[in-house]
């Protein structure tokens, strides 16, 4: 046990974090229930109608609470992993201000970015800005991607264009309130921590094969087992999956490395 106990000494914000994440489902029976279903869900969770109607706590009591049972496993697991990381490697204080922060900017930017969409009659804009969610993941994803810049290569830009094709094609392909908090969030993180590297040609060859068959095997799973209507229309047609590959692929690569015409040139030479 002890070097649980060493491990938990380093990163006490995200253990305390964590254990109120569970102490909360555990209260609240949302580990074992749907607690997007309980009559008390609007009053705590944040979005366009929350603040509209002025329950400007949300972002703190939805924080620490997710609206089906299996989704405590990546809110929990992502913040252990992310924020955990930058406890360990930049320590408590940069841990707090960092996850704060980030769970705020991306919660109110996203309200504010509806807000703007929605009076431009954009059908998709309009449906989710009437609804609401909770968790912290969003916080948790900005923290890792701006740790992510501390990495060295070749996993420094490997974690940095898993995140950025991961905002950008679950926005594309699914467009929840949960995928727009989540595209701010990685847009910021990754903007903060950008890093212009030689990549080795080898490694761009790779990650380029890697990512478009990921994606566009992702695309089409997500269109069959998760059918909705996303910022590009119906995500069961071919030509909306087709077009959020293209999508994904261009704006994820220049989140990931800083710009469509990437900090890779010299080494492709």
């Amino acid at each position: 046990m002890r070097p649980v106990v060493d491990v938990l000494r380093r990163v006490p914000f995200t253990a305390s974090v964590v254990a109120v994440m569970l102490v909360v489902g555990v209260a609240t029976g949302s580990l074992w229930t749907e607690a997007s279903a309980q009559p008390w869900y609007g009053q705590v969770a944040f979005g366009v109608p929350a603040f509209e109607e002025g329950r400007w706590w949300t972002p703190v009591t939805g924080a620490f609470l997710a609206f089906v049972p299996v989704a405590y496993l990546p809110m929990t697991g992502s913040f252990a992993l992310f924020v955990g990381a930058a406890e360990w490697l930049r320590g408590t204080r940069f841990a707090v201000v960092a996850a704060v922060v980030s769970h705020l900017g991306a919660v109110l930017l996203s309200v504010l970015l509806l807000l703007v969409l929605r009076e431009t009659g954009w059908e998709w804009a309009v449906r989710v800005a009437g609804t609401v969610d909770v968790g912290f993941s969003a916080g948790a994803l900005a923290v890792g991607a701006v740790v992510s810049a501390s990495l060295p290569q070749p996993w420094r830009g490997r974690v940095r264009l898993g995140l950025g094709l991961y905002v950008v094609a679950s926005f594309v392909f699914l467009g929840s309130l949960a995928d727009v908090e989540h595209l701010v969030a990685g847009v910021a993180g990754l903007a903060v921590g950008v890093r212009a590297d030689r990549v080795p040609r080898r490694e761009v060859a790779v990650l380029a094969v890697v990512s478009a068959v990921v994606v566009t095997a992702v695309g089409f799973g997500l269109g069959a087992v998760l059918p909705a209507q996303s910022p590009l229309g119906d995500n069961t047609h071919v030509s909306t999956v087709l077009t959020g590959v293209v999508v994904s692929l261009v704006v994820g690569w220049s989140l990931a490395f800083g710009g469509p015409h990437l900090p890779l040139r010299k080494e492709l030479r």
